[in-house]
C-alpha cells in the first residue's frame, strides 16, 4: 500500500455516514435509494460518500436494468478488506515512498552526469 492509497481509504472511512454505509453493505448489496433510507441520509449525501468509498476501492457498483420502473438501478456492495494500521506501519509506508523517490532521483542524476 502506498501513501496515496492509505490517505484515500482513511478519508473515505473518516466519517460516521461512511461507516454506517459500510456497516449496511457488510450485510449485502443495496441499491441507492434503499441504502439511503437504511442509513438515514439523503441520496445526494449518500452518493458523495459512495464516490469516496468507490475511489478508495472499498465499494463497487453495478448498474442493472429492469422491465418495470425504475428501469435502471445502481447496486452497491462492499469489497471485503482488512485494515491493520499502526503508527509504525504509517512510518514504513511514508519512508518507503521517500526512499523510492530518492532512488528514482539518484538514477536520473547519474543519467545526466555522464
Amino acid at each position: 500500500m502506498d501513501r496515496q492509497k492509505l490517505a484515500r481509504i482513511l478519508d473515505a472511512l473518516g466519517n460516521e455516514n461512511s461507516l454506517n454505509i459500510m456497516s449496511v453493505l457488510a450485510n449485502g448489496e443495496r441499491y441507492g435509494s434503499e441504502l439511503a433510507k437504511e442509513v438515514g441520509i439523503s441520496r445526494p449525501l449518500l452518493y458523495l460518500h459512495l464516490k469516496k468509498l468507490e475511489n478508495a476501492g472499498l465499494v463497487e457498483s453495478e448498474i442493472r436494468h429492469f422491465e418495470e420502473p425504475p428501469y435502471t438501478k445502481k447496486f452497491y456492495k462492499a469489497k471485503n478488506f482488512e485494515l491493520l494500521l499502526s503508527l509504525n506501519r504509517i512510518r514504513e509506508i511514508v519512508n518507503q515512498e521517500e526512499n523510492n523517490a530518492a532512488n528514482a532521483n539518484d538514477g536520473l542524476d547519474r543519467e545526466f552526469r555522464y
